[in-house]
């Protein structure tokens, strides 16, 4: 009986053993494998794409497609992880009026999809972080699947490792989903023994400065790549606009006139005229940023969404990266595998120039 006991425990500490824990950091032959995933994603043919089919994972669940174009898809590995890959910008129109429409909402509050549909979010902590609107909505709609897919792996398979990877638009919603579900653990709707690693792949910038703090501090030592070509020019995007009120509450920029009282009369009225030469044009560019890539293109959105109420837009437009950075650095042998084409502007963008710089930088 004590050797039967003693050969189960045995066995069972092979099993626990057998089930491949996820490490933080990024690791290449992850990245590449993600990047298979990621790829199939893509319905119509890339040409000189020679991104190879998985070789680990294998597809279970492939969701309905949502008003903007939005969906994900869910693989396996027998080492019990899984991965849920988010689609990136389609060629439909609706698909990219979802990138255009980025005026920024606080990322806390709660958004009135349609009549029956009330979408509530808790993105950051900091009362002060904003967020990309459209991808907030491509990741509510995809949250109404990936919520219960996750719970169903978990109590059907035991699964408790997951991967949340996006390349390009998906990578912003990746960024979104990552801190919805951190949300969701601290309310017990999905277990609070799940890992998350997630991987964005050509990110654009999904939030202001605050969002990316806390982004950052939620996904500290390495949980969360963001994987950037240098020649790409999507994680450049979208337009960035700083503004006086965008630094924190103690600067030396709140206050002028008591920062130069102690200077004559002339010499202070010549520092707040160029002070406001210098605030007054980025306050107006967030205003037309509102103006144009918010209520402008909410007008579009609500075509795909007709119940859709327009939120309150911030007047913030700080976009800036979040994650860990793993820069691609292109050389000389790429600039001749991958010229520059003023006729194909994602030249940088695809796949496949994304999987050759990782092996050749990262795969020794």
């Amino acid at each position: 009986m004590k050797k039967t006991l003693i050969l189960f425990i045995h066995l069972l500490v092979i099993c626990i053993a057998a089930q491949a824990q996820l490490k933080p950091g990024f690791e290449v032959q992850e990245y590449l494998e993600l990047l298979r995933v990621s790829r199939q994603q893509t319905d119509t043919v890339i040409k000189n794409d020679k991104v190879p089919s998985p070789q680990q994972y294998h597809m279970i669940y492939r969701s309905p497609v949502g008003p903007l174009q939005n969906r994900w898809d869910l693989w396996v590995n027998n080492n019990k992880t899984a991965v849920i890959s988010i689609r990136g910008t389609t060629t439909s129109q609706v698909s990219w009026i979802e990138n255009f429409y980025s005026a920024m909402v606080p990322a806390s509050g709660q958004l009135h999809i349609n009549d029956t549909t009330t979408f509530k979010y808790n993105l950051a902590t900091n009362s002060r972080a904003t967020v990309h609107i459209g991808w907030l909505l491509g990741m509510a709609d995809l949250a109404k699947t990936i919520i219960p897919q996750i719970n169903r792996l978990h109590q059907t398979q035991g699964i408790s490792n997951f991967i949340i990877m996006g390349h390009s638009q998906g990578a912003a919603i990746a960024y979104l989903l990552r801190s919805h579900l951190a949300t969701l653990q601290q309310q017990k709707t999905i277990p609070l023994n799940i890992v998350f690693k997630t991987y964005c792949s050509a990110p654009p910038k999904p939030g202001n400065t605050y969002y990316a703090y806390d982004f950052d501090y939620l996904t500290r030592g390495g949980w969360a790549l963001s994987v950037i070509n240098a020649a790409d020019w999507v994680p450049e995007t979208p337009f960035s606009i700083q503004t006086m009120e965008d630094f924190n509450k103690l600067n030396p920029f709140v206050n002028i006139n008591k920062a130069t009282k102690k200077q004559s009369f002339f010499v202070r009225l010549y520092i707040k005229h160029i002070y406001n030469r210098l605030k007054k044009p980025s306050e107006r560019a967030v205003k037309n940023n509102q103006k144009y890539l918010g209520h402008m293109v909410y007008k579009f959105v609500k075509k795909s969404l007709p119940q859709f109420r327009e939120p309150a837009y911030e007047p913030n437009n700080l976009f800036v990266h979040c994650g860990t950075t793993v820069m691609l650095m292109p050389d000389n042998a790429y600039q001749k595998l991958f010229p520059d084409k003023p006729d194909n502007v994602f030249t940088h963008h695809m796949f496949w120039p994304y999987y050759y710089l990782a092996q050749q930088e990262y795969a020794h």
